[in-house]
């Protein structure tokens, strides 16, 4: 069978416009609970932070104008009046000339409109020489600077991640309203494949792709449950798809999408009256990935090689189904490094090569070396540090061209 379409990575989002969308449920979670979980709702600032202008170093609250000039030859010399303690709120005013001990965090002065550092001023007894100028607001947080009432810090669709669960407790949240994770099922496909548990003999192989599938689900905030090992079966391909279909809200199936006399996957999707939507990217390796639905389910068939299924499940499975739970999608995290050795690739395909990356300290910058692997290459996921990229409009990269990477 030929391929249905070619599409691009770009074009994810178009795809997932035309497969069902789960009804998902929202639910409360606590804010521990909730890493990797998707936003069901904004979560809105309800107070200025800070609420009163903060200190954003160890030193000397001051009045700008009263150290206007001071030099280390021509240092202005205040009066301390006080220290402040970090947990205190001052009930002092600052006059002219006055300056009072401050630590990180700590509220300012009625008055006080900056912070010398403690390492530009010298105290001695009550009084205190300070030997560089500051700014109205230098070393100074201002009310409502890092987050204004009703400010919505976190979006709807943002996923929770460490630094999330930290701003909600800074805010006093508890708990927070999520998505539901949607719950996929998969499974590994192929008369070659057997259990890990399970002797191999010659001409067959213990199945990798299904945990790693599995694992990278779970990873990024879904409920990834890994089936048994279908064989080129008709018959048992169409039972496994129909019945994870109704208990799940994607089905995920790993080998069998390629166009050889074996792959069977296409064709168990037709007869169960599934939808098939696109079968082949211009990506490589990853090229033969299917897309469609089964019912209210969505289909998705990955490469039966290692790498390429490793690749399609990256680049195109995560950000299908981050759309199909609401999440934001965001740009793949790419980045710059100079690379060591010339490329050649193919134009019109967005190659993805293994590589290893390496910080020259001469030129401190980061360099890729290509490491070149055939796709069915199971120990390329562990000992690169990611992929390269070749844009599909190019016929190659050349020596020393800065290019993009990504991280594993």
């Amino acid at each position: 069978m030929a391929f249905l379409n070619l599409f691009d990575q770009g074009k994810i989002k178009q795809i997932a416009e035309q497969l069902p969308h789960p009804c998902i449920e929202k639910q409360k979670r606590s804010v521990l609970d909730a890493l990797g979980y998707v936003l069901a709702e904004d979560v809105i600032c309800e107070e200025d932070i800070p609420p009163k202008a903060r200190s954003e170093v160890d030193g000397y609250a001051v009045r700008s104008r009263d150290v206007k000039g001071a030099s280390v030859e021509r240092p202005s010399l205040l009066t301390k009046v006080g220290t402040i303690a970090v947990d205190e709120v001052p009930t002092f005013t600052l006059l002219p000339g006055e300056c009072a001990y401050i630590p990180t965090g700590a509220i300012l002065p009625q008055d006080a409109d900056a912070v010398v550092m403690i390492e530009h001023a010298e105290e001695s007894g009550n009084f205190v020489e300070v030997f560089k100028t500051v700014a109205p607001l230098e070393n100074v947080i201002s009310p409502g600077e890092d987050m204004k009432n009703g400010d919505a810090v976190l979006k709807q669709g943002d996923v929770i991640d460490a630094a999330a669960v930290g701003l909600l407790s800074y805010l006093g949240k508890t708990d927070v309203s999520v998505y539901a994770p949607l719950r996929v099922y998969v499974a590994a496909t192929g008369n070659e494949i057997v259990e890990p548990s399970e002797a191999a003999p010659l001409g067959r192989y213990h199945d990798a792709n299904s945990f790693s599938v599995t694992a990278l689900l779970n990873d990024h905030g879904f409920l990834a449950t890994r089936g048994p090992i279908i064989p080129d079966d008709i018959t048992l391909l169409k039972q496994t798809l129909k019945e994870a279909s109704e208990h799940f809200n994607a089905v995920v199936f790993t080998g069998g999408s390629s166009a050889g006399v074996r792959d069977l996957v296409v064709n168990a999707l037709r007869d169960e009256g599934g939808t098939l939507i696109a079968h082949g990217f211009t990506i490589k390796p990853g090229k033969p990935t299917i897309i469609g639905s089964m019912g209210s389910s969505v289909f998705i068939g990955l490469p039966g090689h290692p790498m390429s299924c490793y690749v399609s499940a990256s680049l195109i499975l995560l950000p299908l189904l981050r759309s199909l739970r609401n999440e934001e999608i965001k740009p793949l995290p790419l980045l710059k490094a100079r690379l060591r050795t010339s490329v050649f690739s193919k134009i019109g395909v967005e190659e993805w090569i293994p590589m290893k990356l390496d910080f020259d300290h001469a030129s401190a910058e980061l360099w890729v070396e290509p490491v070149f692997s055939k796709s069915a290459m199971v120990s390329s996921l562990v000992r690169n540090d990611g992929f390269l990229r070749v844009p599909p409009e190019k016929e190659g990269l050349e020596m020393g061209e800065l290019v993009e990477v990504l991280l594993l």
